[in-house]
């Protein structure tokens, strides 16, 4: 159905975290949803309550029992897609992985230039997650080394851990208002639960339900679906929020 790809150009600005829980929130509307972590790290699972020893099946191995958390197939690709920067038909062998029967939501690492580049024109969206800081914000320019930023037209911004008790923090979220308009998709506002349900590997939804960031997170999501028009399969579930998964 669609490909969404979530990256920043700034590493631990949340993009593994938005990512699993977009994951979440769409699979919980009926939507069927696979995530696929490109990264080193393999955190994504994480977010699902898996264990950092629990085995993710690789995106191309067909014998590999399938790992589902909440509704979600977890996959990893960081050893696939390093293998395609070698080969001569890595165009083609993405086009025959994500297939049209799902959303695929892939989180990539943030200087993985190689695969943005190849990802990019399958996208349907890319979510470019940012922090209310100097140092996240001085990045911008090096989302794309040939056009401006403001004219990506497949990009959208969140802007992560928003804390309007502090100055910068605001002043960042004017900025980024005033700069991208429309593409500022949403802000998720602080919250140490979301440190906390991962220190604890349980999903967010489960270990505080009462999170101040999952109404931002149910809004976020809800752009997403609107932004790409997403439409859910005749056999899709009713739809339940980001809370009751």
């Amino acid at each position: 159905m669609a490909l969404i790809m979530v990256q920043s150009p700034k590493g631990g600005v949340g993009s593994t975290f938005l990512a699993a829980q977009l994951s979440l929130h769409l699979a919980s509307k009926g939507y069927e949803v696979n995530a696929l972590d490109c990264t080193y790290q393999n955190s994504l699972k994480m977010h699902f309550g898996f264990t950092p020893t629990q085995a993710v099946p690789e995106v191309n191995s067909v014998d590999d029992e399938a790992l589902v958390g909440f509704g979600v197939k977890l996959l990893q690709g960081y050893t696939f897609t390093r293998a395609l920067a070698t080969r001569t038909d890595a165009v083609r062998a993405l086009e025959k992985l994500f297939d049209r029967e799902h959303v695929w939501i892939v989180d990539v690492a943030s200087e993985d230039r190689h695969l943005i580049d190849m990802l990019m024109p399958h996208c349907a969206l890319h979510i470019c997650p940012l922090l209310p800081t100097a140092a996240s914000l001085a990045t911008l320019n090096k989302l794309n080394p040939t056009v401006p930023t403001m004219k990506l037209e497949r990009t959208v911004f969140v802007l992560n851990q928003l804390d309007d008790r502090q100055r910068l923090s605001r002043h960042s979220h004017s900025f980024i208002r005033d700069l991208f308009g429309d593409q500022l998709l949403a802000t998720i506002r602080r919250d140490e639960a979301v440190n906390e349900a991962l220190a604890r590997f349980e999903p967010l939804p489960k270990y505080a339900s009462t999170s101040a960031a999952l109404q931002d997170l149910r809004h976020f999501a809800a752009r997403v679906e609107e932004r790409i028009g997403l439409t859910r399969l005749p056999e899709a579930v009713e739809a339940k929020s980001i809370g009751e998964v």
